[in-house]
């Protein structure tokens, strides 16, 4: 049995390692240049070098047992590191509180290590969007944006976001009514993020901070985390509110203005570069609350965080039921 799996971050990848161990053959496809989805790394070129910015998820946790020992297994490969780090929260008045203490994990040498690991040995083809899926039960073929084509697969498994995953449902073949019913009720909304490379040193007396209050929710210096490079660069997230405000505004513009507030904030130098990302579909505020849903056909699943909450290990969670429904339907 084959399987496609459209969507290479953390729920494609670990719903494609169940699949694989129930006996299915699965191939990965994702539109990124790189694996990772939400854990993604960036590399930019400048004034201080080739520098990496994780510009996603800034750390995970685990609660559950499988995520844990995925995580532990991670760390023994050198793709992850626990991030012993200042981490606080900084209420509208001001004050700073320390973080609750948790294993904090990082992917080494950036996120997307987390997700690379979870891929190990599976076949992950990038650079490849999929539009739509042409078929029926246990014979489905994947439709491509260059017009290509993939196929027959016996099993498909969607880890796409919501808003995405009703445009390709509603292009396919098939009855998928409920699952559309569900992915229009969760809601997941965007994040602007700021990379900043600054002019002079920096140290606002913690290593990251979540923000209530103004423009920003999070904060961090690159730093601070393991192997991270001594140039003074810091990772700036935007609230929900304040990104959906300005959604569509230029990156720059984007760049400018939080690097004001954190200035105003913490006096936090100018920075000599910049750069800025739009997460489309950053933090899911009312999940669909089921770990996975499979099609009556028993043949085409969804998976991915907006099932279980914003978290990875909720991604992590979603995908592995789902490429165990599949595995044994």
């Amino acid at each position: 049995m084959k399987a496609a799996v459209i969507g290479a971050g953390l729920a494609g990848s670990v719903a494609a390692r169940e699949l694989r161990l129930g006996g299915v053959d699965p191939v990965l496809f994702d539109k990124g240049r790189g694996p990772g989805g939400r854990l993604s790394s960036r590399r930019a070129e400048t004034p201080a070098g080739t520098l990496r910015f994780d510009h996603g998820a800034q750390f995970v946790t685990a609660r559950t047992a499988s995520f844990h020992a995925f995580l532990s297994s991670a760390v023994e490969a050198g793709a992850a590191q626990l991030w012993d780090a200042r981490l606080v929260s900084i209420d509208r008045g001001g004050n700073a509180h320390p973080l609750r203490q948790a294993e904090r994990f990082v992917g080494a040498p950036g996120m997307n290590a987390i997700v690379k690991h979870a891929q190990a040995g599976l076949n992950v083809q990038l650079q490849r969007r999929a539009v739509k899926m042409k078929g029926g039960a246990g014979d489905w073929t994947i439709h491509f944006e260059d017009g290509a084509t993939e196929g027959p697969f016996h099993r498909v498994c969607l880890t796409l976001p919501p808003e995405q995953l009703i445009d390709f449902l509603a292009r396919s073949d098939g009855d998928f009514a409920e699952i559309i019913t569900e992915a229009n009720r969760a809601v997941v909304e965007p994040c602007w993020t700021v990379m900043a490379v600054l002019d002079a040193p920096f140290d606002p007396e913690f290593d990251g901070a979540k923000i209530y209050g103004g423009a920003i929710r999070w904060m961090a210096r690159m730093g601070s985390r393991p192997g991270g490079s001594s140039a003074e660069a810091v990772v700036i997230q935007a609230s929900p509110d304040w990104s959906a405000a300005f959604l569509e505004e230029s990156p720059d513009a984007v760049a400018r203005q939080l690097c004001e507030e954190a200035y105003v904030r913490f006096a936090m130098p100018l920075p000599k570069w910049s750069g800025a990302h739009r997460w489309r579909y950053a933090m899911v505020t009312e999940p669909a609350g089921t770990p996975c849903a499979v099609a009556e056909d028993a043949t085409v699943g969804v998976a991915g965080d907006w099932r279980l909450g914003g978290k990875a290990e909720a991604a992590w969670t979603s995908g592995e039921a789902l490429g165990e429904a599949l595995s044994q339907s």
